[in-house]
C-alpha cells in the first residue's frame, strides 16, 4: 500500500463501525432475579436477591475488574494529527487498534462500490509485498500501521509506525493490554469465505498469532460485520455463517491457548458485535460467549443522517415520545433493550463490555417543535470531519450552549441533545451526564466494563477521564491503585437547589495521609479541609459533574468515583409519591423523602433515600421547595 492511496482515509473510513437502519433489538424482558448464597454469622442461608443489586456490589468491591476499552483507529494519525501517544492510556485497560485485512489472491480491500473506500491493495508487511495463502491476516496500512517514522525513532529500525508506538506506550503503562481489531464495516468482505472451510479457517488463526506475537499486541479483536446478513451489499455471506462463526473462533482461540503454553503469556479474544435483533438472531451468542474473553456490543448508532427523522444516536432507554412521533423501531432501539436481548439469549453479563460514542450525529432544518427533536429533518450541512458526525471535543468547544445551540436533556432517553433554532440544525450526542447513567447501568446489569469509538473524538479527555472516574480505573496516573484507603468514600449529594449543592463524603481510610480535598466540576476547582461543602452561585437546570479526590503531602490525588447532579429549576416542587420502605422500587422509579427527590438506580426495597450513599440504589436529583 502507498502513501498516495492513503490520503482520502480521514473521510472515507470514518463510519466503519455504522449500523443500518434495517437494524432492530428485541426489546424482552426488563430485568431478571438469580439466587445467591450469603454466609451470615456462620449460617448458610439460601436468599433471593435481585441480580442487578447483587452483581453491582461485587464490581464495587473490586472496582479494577471493569475493562474499559478504546478503539484507535489507524487514519487518526493523518488528518485529525491525533497520534498514539496522544491517548491517555492511563485512563484504559485496553486498546483496540483499528484495522487490520484479511488477504484473498494476494489483495485485501474491500471493492464494493457502497464501501467508504472501494479499493484493493497487495498484501504487504513492514517490508513490502508479501505473498501468503487466503486468509491470512494482514496490515491494513502498512505505510501508519509499520513504516511511518515518527519522532524518537532511528532510521535502521525494523519496526516504525503506530505499532512501534503502541509498544512504547505499554511500556510506559505496564497495566495496559492491546489488542488487533480485524475486518470492521469496510473490511468484512472475506469474513465468510475465511469461516466457511476448515483450510482457511485454521490459516486465519494461524496467521492472527502470528501477527500478535510479531507486532507486540495481547489479543485478537475480531469485527465481522455481519454474519449471513446486515454488511456492505458485495460482502460474502452465508447462511451456515451462524455456525462458521463459532468454528472460527473456536479455531482462533485454540490457537491462542497453544501459544499461551509456548509463551508463558495470556492472550485474549474478544469480538465487536451489533445491537440489533438481526445480529441476534444470526448468531450462536451463548456458545460465542463460552469462547471469547468479552463482547464489546456498539449501542450506538441507533440513529443517523440515513435517516430523514432525527433521534437519539445512543438513548439508554426508551423514550415512548419517539415512538409517538413515529421514529422507527423506538421501543428496540436503545442500549438497555440491545443488553436484555443478549442477556436474555444466555450471555453472561460479565461476558459484555458496553459500547459508548465519543461522537454525536446531526441533520439540519429540522422543525422547531420540541426543539427539534423527532423531527422531520435535511441532512445534515455541518460536521467535524464529515456533515453530520461531530467529534464531541469539537461538540464541547463549538457547539455546546454555543454558536446559537442550545443543549437540552431527555429525561426518558436520559441522553442530552442540542438544537439551534436559527438553522434548525439538531445534535444527538453524549456527555458527562449520559455517561454517568451508563456507567451505573453497567453496574446494575453486572456488565465486564465499557468501550468506546473512537479516541480521536476526545482529544480533551473529557470522556475517557469521565468512564475512568466513575468505574474507579485506576491503572495508570489515576491514583494509586496500591492505595485505595486514600480515597474519599460514599460520596453524596444531600441537598440540591436551583443555585447550590450540598455534598458530602466519609473521609477515607487513611485519613491521616489526607492534607485537604479537591473538588472539580465544570472545569472549577476547589478545596476544602473538610468531609463536606456547598457548591454554590450554580446555574438552575444545569447539570454538573463533580469529582471529589483526596491529596496526600506529596500532591497525589486519589478521586472517588465522579457524580453528576442537576440544579433543579426555579421554582420548582417535588410532584413524585413520597417513599414507602414496605415498596419495591426499580431503576427510573422516582419518589420524594425529607424533602429530597430521589431516583433509583437498580431495583431496592427498604432501603431508605439519603441514607445509602454514592454506591447505594437512590440519587438525589433535586431539593423540593415548601
Amino acid at each position: 500500500m502507498h502513501v498516495s492511496n492513503l490520503q482520502n482515509y480521514e473521510s472515507a473510513f470514518h463510519n466503519l463501525n455504522m449500523k443500518r437502519e434495517d437494524a432492530e433489538v428485541v426489546n424482552l424482558l426488563k430485568g431478571t432475579k438469580k439466587f445467591f448464597i450469603f454466609f451470615i454469622f456462620g449460617l448458610l442461608i439460601l436468599t433471593t436477591m435481585p441480580t442487578n443489586h447483587s452483581i453491582i456490589q461485587a464490581k464495587e468491591a473490586a472496582a479494577s475488574d471493569y475493562n474499559i476499552v478504546g478503539y484507535y483507529p489507524s487514519w487518526a494519525a493523518y488528518g485529525r494529527d491525533f497520534q498514539v501517544w496522544d491517548m491517555d492510556a492511563s485512563k484504559v485497560s485496553h486498546i483496540n487498534y483499528a484495522f487490520a485485512d484479511i488477504c484473498w489472491d494476494g489483495r485485501h480491500g474491500n471493492p464494493d462500490p457502497e464501501s467508504p473506500n472501494p479499493q484493493t491493495w497487495a498484501c504487504q508487511d513492514e517490508n513490502g509485498n508479501i505473498d501468503v495463502p487466503n486468509g491470512t491476516v494482514v496490515m491494513g496500512d502498512p505505510w501508519i500501521d509499520a513504516q511511518k517514522t515518527n519522532p524518537g525513532d532511528n532510521w535502521d529500525d525494523p519496526l516504525k509506525g503506530n505499532f512501534q508506538q503502541l509498544i512504547k506506550l505499554k511500556e510506559e503503562n505496564p497495566h495496559l493490554k492491546t489488542f488487533i481489531s480485524i475486518g470492521g464495516w469496510s473490511w468484512s468482505n472475506r469474513f465468510s469465505d475465511v469461516a466457511a472451510d476448515p483450510t482457511t479457517r485454521e490459516q486465519f488463526a494461524n496467521s492472527a498469532v502470528d501477527f500478535i506475537r510479531k507486532y507486540g499486541f495481547d489479543g485478537v479483536d475480531i469485527d465481522w460485520e455481519y454474519p449471513v446478513s446486515g454488511g456492505l451489499p458485495g460482502n460474502s455471506t452465508r447462511p451456515e455463517d451462524k455456525q462458521n462463526y463459532v468454528l472460527l473462533l473456536q479455531e482462533v482461540r485454540e490457537k491462542l491457548d497453544a501459544a499461551e503454553a509456548e509463551d508463558g503469556t495470556e492472550y485474549l479474544l474478544t469480538i465487536a458485535s451489533a445491537a440489533n435483533e438481526e445480529y441476534v438472531n444470526n448468531n450462536e451468542l451463548t456458545q460465542i460467549a463460552e469462547i471469547v474473553d468479552w463482547i464489546n456490543i456498539m449501542t450506538y448508532d441507533f440513529n443517523g443522517g440515513w435517516q430523514t427523522q432525527s433521534g437519539h444516536n445512543a438513548p439508554l432507554y426508551f423514550d415512548p415520545e419517539a415512538e409517538t412521533a413515529g421514529l422507527p423501531n423506538a421501543e428496540s432501539f436503545n442500549v438497555a433493550s440491545a443488553v436484555n436481548s443478549y442477556l436474555n439469549e444466555g450471555v453472561p453479563g460479565n461476558k459484555l463490555v458496553l459500547g459508548t460514542p465519543f461522537y454525536g450525529r446531526g441533520w439540519s432544518d429540522c422543525e422547531a417543535t420540541n426543539n427539534g427533536e423527532y423531527q422531520n429533518c435535511s441532512p445534515a450541512t455541518e460536521g467535524t470531519w464529515e456533515n453530520g458526525t461531530f467529534d464531541f471535543s469539537d461538540l464541547e468547544d463549538n457547539y455546546i450552549n454555543k454558536n446559537g445551540y442550545q443543549r437540552y436533556w431527555n429525561d426518558e432517553a436520559k441522553v442530552p441533545y442540542l438544537y439551534n433554532a436559527s438553522n434548525g440544525n439538531f445534535i444527538t450526542y453524549d456527555d458527562e451526564e449520559s455517561f454517568g447513567y451508563k456507567t451505573d447501568f453497567i453496574k446494575s446489569k453486572g456488565l465486564a466494563g465499557a468501550m468506546f469509538w473512537d479516541y480521536s473524538g476526545d482529544v480533551n479527555h473529557t470522556l475517557v477521564t469521565t468512564l475512568a472516574t466513575n468505574l474507579q480505573f485506576t491503572g495508570g496516573d489515576g491514583g494509586d491503585p496500591e492505595s485505595p484507603a486514600l480515597a474519599p468514600q460514599n460520596v453524596e449529594a444531600t441537598k440540591v437547589t436551583a443555585s447550590s449543592i450540598d455534598l458530602s463524603w466519609n473521609e477515607p481510610t487513611d485519613a491521616t495521609s489526607v492534607v485537604e480535598y479537591v473538588i472539580t466540576y465544570n472545569n472549577q476547582e476547589i478545596t476544602t479541609t473538610e468531609p463536606s461543602i456547598v457548591l454554590e452561585n450554580l446555574q438552575a437546570a444545569t447539570a454538573y459533574t463533580i469529582t471529589v479526590s483526596s491529596k496526600d503531602g506529596e500532591g497525589n490525588l486519589y478521586p472517588a468515583s465522579s457524580l453528576t447532579v442537576s440544579t433543579s429549576e426555579e421554582g420548582a416542587t417535588c410532584e413524585y409519591p413520597a417513599w414507602e420502605a414496605a415498596t419495591s422500587y426499580v431503576g427510573g422509579d422516582r419518589v420524594q423523602h425529607n424533602n429530597n427527590l430521589y431516583e433509583a438506580k437498580w431495583w431496592t426495597k427498604g432501603e431508605e433515600p439519603g441514607t445509602t450513599g454514592e454506591w447505594g440504589p437512590w440519587k438525589i436529583i433535586e431539593s423540593c421547595n415548601e
